[in-house]
């Protein structure tokens, strides 16, 4: 990036080469990242016809004098060059200019035609460079808002040790602040602290004043060995750390380690073996072991925890949490509590020792759906008392899903008996078959969502029987009930069956128990 010596270079070199020319022919290019706050075509009407009388810098800030106000300022960024056609112009570490390239280059932004043959360019490769047209920059912004320039108007050493203790931060970060000092940049600041021999992240005010003044010579004699080879990194001194701080992974310097660290944004490279830190401890630089709150004595090293110090850690931490003795988990439902047996009670009568057992904490919050509550009996007589009481218990627990379907065990009884009580007469025979409807519309059964459940097979044909039972005394000269019509079948109807002794149908019955079958049912098999 260009810094004060590559912006001085500049400016000497249209110095040297432009002064007393009149612009013939400004070309400006189409970028309005670059040329800021006007057009192309108004900053190229601005410049023609116009002669040059000199060139100012402030910091990294050149400009042109013009024989009438509105001049055009440049803002160098990380790759502003000025490049003067045939002349050989400063080379940059990290931009270098190739003057026996086409010119202009593919990356000019000015370009201007003098009446005396100069042509002059302004280039810039990474498009973060300015310009601008200002009545008097001196006088306003950015310009006016910049520091002493570091070249030409360093403060004194006690200025200088008066204005540095009054700042709190690094001083690398101060260096780089362009209201401090204007024209100090990233190598230039780091190669000052290391001729000075100063960390970039000592505070600036715990610097004694020894160390402020080797400071002030450092960026003196820096600045001017740099400027008087016009900022051609090749003719600076080989003992500088410029010349190796520019690798990703610095190298060596006169035996010693290169580190780099990244202050104000910026990378920053120093020694540590010469640049001492001897600060307040830095933010980051605690060690494993503090970072996990085990502090080692003086003087021992830091090795693996016993197992003492592990439990002293842990009866630590659950002093730290207050009354609740749960570690902190990560997020998401917590684990369900655990009780002392697998027992559960009745959610409408549970016991007060599994109450006071499933209590959770006092202050502990837990996040999502709380845990079932689970008992644990005191003793057997305990566990008796649970059992009796959800026998006893009148509402029936809330069951989640689809209710368990309903045994036939009660239906199989109502119709044995109602197959009984046909002996006696028509009319009891009358009132049993309505008891077996009434039977299989029980309350027993609960109450289920959505489609009712279908019919168990077994209890269907043994109704059946039942009925063409009745309907078989009918025929013999007893008129049928109201209620006693064939119930209405789905698919193909049953052949019909010959008719029978009622004994017969009644021992058919009693005898033979029909399967579990799936579907239609089995034919009625004939008394032979």
């Amino acid at each position: 990036m260009p810094e004060l010596p590559e912006v001085e270079a500049a400016k000497r070199l249209v110095s040297s080469h432009c002064l007393g020319g009149t612009i013939v022919k400004a070309i400006v290019d189409n970028d309005v990242k670059v040329i800021d706050g006007l057009t192309p075509a108004q900053l190229q009407e601005a410049l023609e016809g116009k002669k040059i009388l000199t060139a100012h810098r402030r910091g990294k800030h050149m400009w042109l004098q013009l024989n009438c106000p509105r001049w055009p300022t440049f803002q160098f960024g990380m790759s502003g060059a000025i490049i003067v056609k045939g002349v050989k112009g400063p080379t940059y570490k990290s931009s270098k200019v190739n003057e026996d390239e086409e010119f202009p280059t593919q990356y000019s932004k000015v370009h201007l035609k003098l009446d005396t043959g100069v042509e002059l360019a302004f280039t810039d490769k990474r498009r973060f460079a300015r310009v601008r047209l200002l009545e008097d920059p001196e006088k306003v912004a950015p310009i006016s808002e910049l520091g002493p320039d570091a070249y030409l108007e360093l403060p004194s050493p006690e200025d200088l040790i008066t204005s540095v203790k009054s700042k709190k931060g690094a001083i690398k970060a101060l260096l780089l602040d362009q209201s401090f000092l204007a024209g100090i940049g990233n190598w230039v600041g780091d190669e000052v602290l290391y001729q000075a021999k100063i960390h970039p992240e000592q505070p600036a005010n715990s610097l004694k004043e020894e160390e402020i003044t080797k400071l002030h010579t450092s960026i003196k004699e820096v600045l001017d060995k740099a400027v008087s080879v016009d900022a051609d990194s090749e003719q600076f001194p080989q003992t500088w750390l410029f010349h190796h701080r520019w690798d990703r992974k610095p190298g060596m310097i006169e035996g010693n380690q290169i580190e780099t660290i990244t202050i104000s944004g910026r990378t920053s490279a120093f020694v540590p073996n010469i640049q001492k830190y001897s600060g307040p401890e830095l933010k980051g630089a605690k060690t494993k072991s503090i970072a996990e709150g085990e502090l080692p004595h003086e003087g021992e090293e830091m090795g693996e925890p016993d197992s003492d110090e592990i439990v002293a850690a842990g009866e630590m931490v659950v002093e730290k949490a207050g009354t609740s003795e749960t570690p902190k988990r990560g997020r998401g439902r917590p684990p369900k509590a655990k009780g002392d047996s697998a027992v559960k009670s009745s959610p409408a009568a549970p016991s007060p020792a599994a109450a006071t057992d499933n209590a959770s904490p006092a202050g502990a919050k837990k996040r999502g759906r709380p845990p079932k509550l689970k008992t644990a009996p005191a003793s057997a007589e305990d566990k008796t008392d649970v059992e009796e009481t959800q026998k006893d218990s009148p509402s029936e627990p809330k069951r989640r899903g689809r209710p368990p379907k309903a045994k036939a065990d009660a239906s199989k009884e109502a119709v044995s008996k109602a197959l009984e009580d046909d002996e006696d007469d028509d009319a009891a025979e009358v009132e049993d078959i309505a008891d077996v409807d009434t039977a299989l519309a029980s309350p027993v059964t609960p109450k289920r969502r959505g489609r009712p459940p279908k019919a168990k097979p077994e209890a269907t044909e043994e109704l059946e029987i039942t009925k063409k039972a009745k309907v078989g005394k009918d025929e013999e000269g007893t008129a049928s009930p109201a209620g006693s019509a064939e119930p209405k079948r789905r698919g193909r109807p049953p052949k019909a069956k010959p008719e029978t002794d009622e004994g017969e149908v009644a021992e058919a019955a009693a005898a033979t128990p029909t399967p579990k079958k799936r579907g239609r049912p089995p034919k009625a098999k004939s008394a032979s």
